[in-house]
């Protein structure tokens, strides 16, 4: 195989199980692809303000990053957003935050839009 060919077949996609203790169950949370994460920031950026919507992201992640452990079938679909945001902040926050990490994405640093602030949303590799 090249290097491209390399590449192209890594299995490159982080991943972990999640232990959501209000629901008693173990969720497979994924890292977003490359294409997913551009889709998750552009959805999630006010293009007025350059802020970030957090209503918008967190069902988005959990939406996108929480799959069956057995099946590897994804556990929500668009439709749940509303009820997702109806369910325990401190369980959403955990695969939230499992979802953001696994993406690379983080708190501390420039945001995608290269704004430096606590209300936008931030990739972690920016801030070396």
């Amino acid at each position: 195989m090249n290097l491209r060919e390399t590449i192209l077949a890594a299995d490159d996609i982080p991943q972990r199980e999640v232990f959501v203790p209000n629901w008693d169950v173990t969720i497979l949370v994924k890292g977003l692809s490359a294409g997913e994460r551009i889709e998750l920031t552009q959805a999630a950026v006010d293009q007025a303000t350059g802020n970030v919507n957090l209503s918008t992201v967190y069902p988005d992640i959990v939406v996108s990053c929480c799959f069956d452990p057995e099946t590897g079938l994804p556990v929500f679909t668009e439709a749940d957003k509303s009820d997702i945001m109806k369910k325990s902040s401190k369980a959403i926050e955990l695969l939230a935050s499992a979802g953001l990490e696994l993406s690379g994405i983080g708190e501390d640093s420039a945001d995608v839009s290269g704004k430096d602030s606590s209300s936008t949303l931030s990739d972690d590799s920016s801030s070396s």
